[in-house]
């Protein structure tokens, strides 16, 4: 009886990882492209980045994210916070890219740059993305 739960236990475990939100390797660019949502975690660093008060963001770095999020069929969904608790929230799948950093941390790698917009952060994992927003600003330049 024993052998059977954990039999059973080791058969449900890939599906309550899915339901729970774990983020699956190079998944963040087909979710952006499928859902027409990329999820931007902003942090604070004017002229770069500038939250209001009522959700939106300002700046080089954000008219940089739209102007890619659009190239594939895509709006950013912004989240402001501070860049190790965004970075977590990358991790979590819950969060794709990270703009107004001054530097990666933990977790999360830098894209080619901008000259106006400056970099955006990607997870460590997120390969395709990351491969896609380098082109796209290689095509801007």
């Amino acid at each position: 009886m024993v052998a059977m739960r954990r039999l059973l236990a080791m058969a449900l475990l890939p599906l309550l990882l899915v339901a729970s939100g774990c983020s699956d390797p190079g998944s963040a660019l087909s979710r952006a492209e499928s859902t027409g949502i990329l999820n931007v975690g902003v942090v604070d660093n004017p002229p770069l980045t500038v939250p209001d008060g009522g959700g939106d963001v300002s700046g080089p770095a954000a008219d940089m994210i739209t102007g890619y999020a659009d190239s594939i069929g895509a709006h950013p969904s912004w989240q402001v916070g501070e860049l190790d608790a965004l970075a977590a929230a990358v991790d979590r799948g819950e969060v794709d890219v990270i703009i107004g950093a001054n530097s990666p941390t933990k977790g999360v790698t830098a894209t080619a740059s901008s000259a106006t917009g400056g970099v955006v952060l990607v997870g460590e994992q997120e390969e395709p993305l990351k491969d896609s927003i380098s082109a796209w600003l290689a095509d801007q330049g």
